[in-house]
């Protein structure tokens, strides 16, 4: 059962905000509750703009990469990029190859193969760069740990800079520059950027250092604008925190989706049979991000670059189609192993007394472990970890467990891991499962209480079915888009009465919410909960407009409900 607590809110702040921006008081309290709480705070929130956007030469390591990659496109280099098979890889490879290529530079751009070569830069991918004659090699998402990797390429007169989000070793790389925002002497205090975003960064420092040292006298400035679509869908996909500049990436890089401007971009919107104009920061993390990530997870990143790259609807269309399936083959086999491991975790006593969850085994598709190791966090509140075929494994967190700490403490039982606190790649020898098991376990039964498994759902207080209309619906839209440490609003409704309801295929409930005006709820993945629906009711839900066949009806997304007894807590 999970806990429902209100976020906090300082109501003289909330009013503070109506009367000097003539703001719904709902609008009001779901900023407050987020922080933004004086009334520039909030004028900046529901304005994002991009000039905003804090110094991008603030980020430690920026001066030397411009420098190099001056030096480069001045002398004619051919440059390589490296980067990851997820989806900020992959979105953060384009974004780069497109703007370095516009500035003149001939670039050539590899992906791993999750399966044969693993996360970060390897050496077949160095020595792809190295036949297309690369003096220079960017790595994006990946290569602050890849020290040997970096002193080979060096040792070949290749120079590497390294462009990264994840957790920095306690010595970095002998690359010729390395930014990441993780940097202890790295003061732009940009830690919720993904690859993406630090990518963007160096793309608005270099189009700087360019124009002042007169490079553009005699060539057109690139537009920077045109590469939000993929900053966004690459900030979003990586589930990272959704507030500051993260925000602003999302809310412009929306505007241009919605437009339907890159080929790649729309034909996935319409292979996942979404109209442009509707697009959501829940459609990239829900529906495009999902079907990306299945090439890297089953085949091979290379072919969501090409998507993503192309300027041909139809071969784009028919990309996306092939990892529409791709993405279906995934949420098969992510279904099978998680039915396989929540039934191993029922049956081990181990496993249930633990703080946390580790499983593995060899008959699991390496490709697919991240993803059961979230549905095991959600089914079981506990950080899970899982490892398939080779060894080779993923695992997420939940609030107050570093994960990525918790694996430097069981070290010596690893062949390898990386990451940060909410998610980590580890590979280790699956005939010492048992001994890494017992060595996560104790480490959690010290970080963590009993009370940390309970997971708390966060919402914004209780509304009455009266206020829920669609003008309620456009005020809170103001302050989207939602994600990661900025949530979309939650309500509770007390009490309420539900009518005639019915299970819709994949384990949904559909039906409707008594009242003088019957509103319409929908409860994902609540089928098995269906005894809650009856009697008198407390939900959690959050407000939205539903559009279908052109009709628009406003709707309930249901994310709890209690009977009336157990919603005393």
């Amino acid at each position: 059962m999970r806990r429902w607590v209100e976020r906090p809110v300082e109501l003289s702040k909330v009013n503070q905000l109506i009367a000097e921006l003539d703001i719904h008081r709902i609008l009001a309290r779901i900023l407050v509750g987020r922080g933004i709480d004086s009334p520039i705070k909030a004028k900046n929130y529901l304005e994002p703009a991009l000039n905003q956007l804090p110094d991008p030469d603030a980020l430690a390591g920026m001066s030397a990469a411009c420098s190099r990659l001056a030096r480069a496109l001045l002398n004619g280099e051919k440059i390589g990029v490296f980067g990851d098979y997820d989806v900020d890889g992959v979105t953060s490879s384009v974004i780069l190859s497109e703007f370095l290529e516009s500035l003149g530079a001939q670039v050539f751009v590899t992906l791993p193969n999750r399966l044969t070569e693993g996360y970060g830069l390897s050496l077949a991918g160095l020595e792809r760069l190295e036949k297309q004659g690369v003096s220079l090699i960017v790595t994006v998402d990946c290569g602050v740990t890849a020290h040997e990797e970096i002193d080979l390429a060096m040792a070949k007169n290749i120079d590497i800079i390294v462009i990264d989000h994840h957790t920095v070793p306690v010595t970095l790389p002998n690359a010729v520059a390395v930014i990441n925002p993780h940097r202890k002497d790295c003061t732009r205090l940009a830690e919720h950027l993904c690859a993406a975003g630090v990518v963007f960064n160096l793309c608005m420092a270099l189009r700087k250092y360019l124009r002042e040292a007169g490079f553009f006298k005699t060539r057109p400035e690139p537009n920077l604008l045109r590469l939000l679509d993929l900053v966004a869908l690459g900030t979003v996909a990586d589930v990272v925190p959704l507030i500051e500049d993260n925000r602003i990436f999302v809310q412009k890089g929306l505007e241009l989706i919605k437009q339907g401007l890159r080929p790649g971009i729309k034909a996935l919107l319409d292979a996942a049979k979404i109209e442009s104009h509707k697009a959501t920061a829940g459609t990239l993390g829900f529906h495009l991000g999902p079907r990306i990530n299945a090439a890297g997870r089953l085949e091979n990143a290379m072919s969501a670059l090409d998507l993503l790259r192309s300027r041909d609807y139809s071969k784009a269309f028919a990309m996306a189609e092939q990892l529409d399936a791709s993405n279906q083959e995934r949420r098969e086999l992510e279904k099978q192993i998680v039915e396989e491991a929540l039934a191993e975790i029922a049956g081990s006593k181990e496993h249930q007394e633990a703080f946390a969850i580790i499983v593995g085994r060899d008959s699991w598709h390496p490709g697919v472990v991240g993803i059961v190791a979230s549905r095991l966090v959600e089914k079981t509140g506990k950080p899970s970890i899982v490892i398939g075929q080779g060894g080779k494994g993923s695992g997420r967190s939940i609030p107050g467990f570093h994960l990525h700490e918790a694996l430097c403490a069981i070290e010596e039982c690893l062949l390898g891991f990386g990451g940060h606190a909410h998610a980590v790649g580890v590979h280790i020898d699956l005939a010492e499962l048992e001994l890494v098991q017992d060595a996560f376990r104790d480490h959690a039964a010290q970080k963590l209480k009993p009370e940390d498994l309970v997971p708390v759902v966060y919402h914004d207080g209780e509304i009455a079915l009266e206020d829920l209309d669609e003008g309620l619906i456009e005020h809170m839209a103001r302050a989207a888009p939602f994600g990661r440490s900025n949530p979309e609003p939650v309500f509770v409704l007390r009490g309420v009465k539900i009518g005639e309801f019915r299970e819709l295929k994949g384990g949904h409930l559909k039906g409707q919410v008594l009242g003088d005006r019957p509103i319409e709820f929908i409860a994902f993945g609540m089928a098995d909960r269906q005894v809650l629906f009856a009697g008198s009711t407390d939900l959690l839900v959050t407000p939205e407009i539903n559009e279908w066949l052109g009709k628009r009806t406003l709707q309930l997304r249901v994310k709890d409900a209690r009977t009336m007894a157990l919603s005393q807590t």
